[in-house]
């Protein structure tokens, strides 16, 4: 069984093109979306489509209004050859709400730790609310597929269990 502190994550804007087989699998091809098919839809409606820019050898996923919008990409640790195992969606609204628009993990990545007892997806929201945290002004943040609003300590508590 692993610890939460034996979980060590890694998150980059940009990646490597080599990744992109693994990127469009997890992000287009995931099982998990069809429990959020609504919101995805209403999602491109709202913020504009997520697509996979490839430039410079580098690959990233954004959203096609490249004007809004970031994202981090997920590793599972900061070394050579790290497997990329999700990637988080956001965009800033105001100068004090994030929402997260979309949030993907890569399908076997979520199998493993889920059978060695590691709430990654806890883990993963409590690494990215601290990134959020830093942020000057932030104080709430919106996770779009469940459509709720949470203030951002309340967030960060709740998942410093994890």
């Amino acid at each position: 069984m692993l610890n939460r502190e034996d979980v060590v994550i890694h998150f980059k804007s940009s990646i490597d093109s080599g990744y992109r087989p693994e990127l469009d699998s997890m992000f287009y091809f995931n099982r998990n979306q069809s429990r959020y098919v609504d919101r995805i839809n209403q999602s491109i409606k709202e913020y504009s489509k997520p697509i996979v820019v490839e430039e410079n050898g580098e690959v990233a996923l954004v959203f096609k209004e490249r004007e809004i919008g970031q994202t981090l990409h997920i590793f599972d640790g900061d070394y050579e050859g790290a497997a990329l195992i999700g990637a988080v969606m956001y965009v800033r609204d105001s100068e004090e709400r994030i929402t997260i628009v979309h949030m993907a993990l890569h399908e076997e990545c979520s199998r493993i730790y889920k059978e060695e007892g590691v709430n990654i997806v806890g883990i993963v929201m409590h690494e990215v609310l601290s990134i959020f945290k830093k942020m000057k002004g932030v104080s709430t943040v919106r996770i779009y597929y469940i459509d709720k609003e949470f203030p951002l300590g309340k967030l960060l508590k709740e998942n410093s269990e994890v």
